[in-house]
């Protein structure tokens, strides 16, 4: 099995997400599958910054630990990353930086990146493309698939830039093979088959669901990591038939979208904890008027600022009890861009179906690594009327209740305007045509009628994702973005000949409790992996199901988990169970 990583390192302002980008697109496109994870500091220009780009034969849901090949912009990224190499790993930076060796094979390989650019480019901007041409000629992979990207992302600044760029990115690779030869350990040769796969963050996958669901109206304030879905939906409103507009704050991003669903449209917004705490008191009118709509919360460490470029799972608990009084409302925690893409379709049609908001969580580590993802099957996919209109075509002799009591608490829904009707849509206790009461016996039909929606929700919701699906004496229990690091310690886990599954949990709210319950009841322990201090996803288990867990693996540092350290905290965990 192929399994390589090459990282790239400097200082933002240096051009490093786009050299990244361009890796992980090039060799995709040869055949490979691959992840790249940012790792940021939260500043404009300077600090030190990297992503760190997995790339194999084999689907890669997670990053390594040890780097194969680094790519340093800058000799602090010499230093910091000298132990994270493997064994005979390579560095590629500039000669100053970098002591003249004999071989790739043998640590650090100078390259005049800067002098290069300036040479052939005209500006030392451009030493990243020299950097990572070469870093590919270490490799041995061609160079066909980086040249025609560099076409295509800068062939709007004219045909003198893709120029420069091209005689850059030939001069790199050129360079390292006159004065190295050959090719690094960490060889990556063109794949001989190339099935048709996409390159995109899970903010992308976000609002491409989004957009395949029939979204209408965006509205949203700008919190990473969820920034790039307002971005990309921005950027497609004429081709989608979409309004997005950028709020003054939250509270107002949180009042528009209650608006445009009241006017029928599917409407959402996305934020991070911080702008979801002001979101609140509108998500309870939400659930008191039975409006349809769809918040992202891209998880942060925190509280306040906290960690604004780093991942946690510690909102779990917030998304789930977020309210004023009690109110039925959907949680989904994909746990890969491939399953943000299809519970971005899920939340807006069950949202509509039962007249609920519904929350999809992700965190920095989903919404801003590139995912390899399949080509979407859009048989998956629904884009329904959440109105009743047609339904009631010719029906204006009947008086319309827009809280009309029904089985499963589900009313009819028109829109404003429509004929001899009056739609009505309250934050305040109301009566079945929406006039407010504070009559008793009304107050508790219509919290029970909310409620009845319960049962109805949880029969819709799909069968928690089991890896494999065999049953296995321990029990890996995650949600989220966790569901890499834990598919790839299973693997070693189970290579070992170790007894243990995954048990992946992407719909929360309404808990799932009898089918997570009869999944854990055959076996013997559970163990869950959290990205937060607490256990919440333990909590929730236990409150739930009444499960108490045997073991938990627990990580708060604003850095994601990778496969092998979980392998590791796994076996001990399960040992001590």
């Amino acid at each position: 099995m192929t399994d390589i990583t090459l990282t790239i390192a400097g200082q933002a302002g240096q051009g490093i997400d786009t050299a990244s980008e361009l890796l992980a697109r090039a060799l995709v496109r040869s055949g490979y599958h691959a992840f790249a994870y940012p790792d940021v500091m939260s500043r404009v220009r300077g600090g030190h910054n990297f992503t760190v780009v997995r790339v194999s034969d084999r689907p890669v849901y997670s990053v390594a630990g040890k780097f194969n090949a680094l790519l340093a912009m800058d000799e602090l990224s010499v230093n910091e990353h000298r132990g994270d190499m493997v064994e005979g790993g390579v560095i590629v930076a500039e000669p100053a930086k970098a002591p003249p060796v004999d071989s790739p094979r043998a640590g650090t390989v100078p390259v005049p990146m800067a002098e290069i650019a300036e040479r052939l480019g005209g500006a030392k901007t451009m030493a990243n493309v020299v950097g990572l041409s070469a870093l590919l000629a270490l490799t041995g992979h061609p160079l066909d698939e980086l040249q025609r990207l560099l076409k295509d992302r800068f062939k709007a600044k004219g045909d003198d830039v893709v120029r420069q760029n091209l005689e850059c990115c030939r001069a790199g690779a050129d360079y390292v093979r006159e004065q190295f030869g050959g090719t690094c350990a960490c060889a990556l040769p063109r794949q001989s088959g190339r099935a048709k796969r996409l390159l995109l963050t899970g903010n992308h996958a976000i609002a491409l669901g989004a957009l395949a669901s029939g979204v209408r109206f965006y509205a949203g304030y700008p919190m990473s990591p969820s920034t790039p879905i307002m971005e990309y939906l921005a950027a497609k409103q004429a081709d989608a038939g979409l309004v997005m507009e950028q709020s003054e704050d939250e509270i107002a991003a949180i009042n528009m979208v209650l608006g445009a669903s009241y006017a029928g449209a599917r409407a959402m917004t996305a934020t991070s904890g911080g702008g979801f705490s002001l979101m609140v008191e509108a998500l309870g009118m939400a659930g008191m008027a039975e409006l349809p709509v769809v918040i992202v919360i891209a998880m942060r460490p925190g509280p306040a600022t906290g960690f604004p470029t780093r991942t946690e799972q510690a909102e779990l608990l917030f998304a789930i009890s977020a309210s004023q009084d009690e109110f039925p409302r959907f949680v989904f925690a994909p746990g890969t861009a491939e399953e943000a893409f299809y519970a971005t379709n899920r939340a807006f049609e069950l949202a509509g179906r039962f007249q609920v908001p519904a929350i999809v969580l992700s965190d920095q580590m989903l919404s801003d690594s590139l995912w390899t993802v399949p080509a979407f099957n859009f048989a998956r996919i629904t884009a329904s009327d959440d109105l009743d209109e047609q339904v009631w075509q010719g029906r204006s002799a009947y008086t319309y209740k827009r809280y009309a009591v029904t089985d499963d608490g589900v009313s009819p829904r028109l829109g404003p305007g429509f004929p001899g009707q009056l739609v009505h849509a309250l934050g305040v206790e109301h009566d079945e045509e929406g006039f407010q009461t504070e009559d008793i016996g009304a107050r508790v039909r219509m919290h029970e009628k909310r409620m009845r929606k319960l049962p109805h929700m949880l029969k819709s919701l799909d069968a928690p994702t089991c890896y494999p699906e065999e049953t296995a004496e321990c029990a890996v229990v995650c949600f989220g973005s966790t569901y890499g690091p834990a598919r790839e310690a299973v693997d070693i886990l189970r290579a070992e000949r170790a007894s243990v599954a995954m048990v992946h949990l992407c719909e929360l709210a309404p808990f799932p409790r009898e089918r997570v319950a009869a999944r854990l009841s055959a076996v013997r322990k559970v163990v869950t992996v959290e990205g937060n201090s607490t256990g919440q996803l333990a909590a929730l288990l236990r409150r739930e199901t009444g499960i108490k867990v045997d073991g938990q693996v627990l990580k708060y540092d604003g850095r994601p988990f990778n496969g092998r350290e979980l392998a590791e905290e796994l076996r001990n965990k399960c040992q001590q169970c």
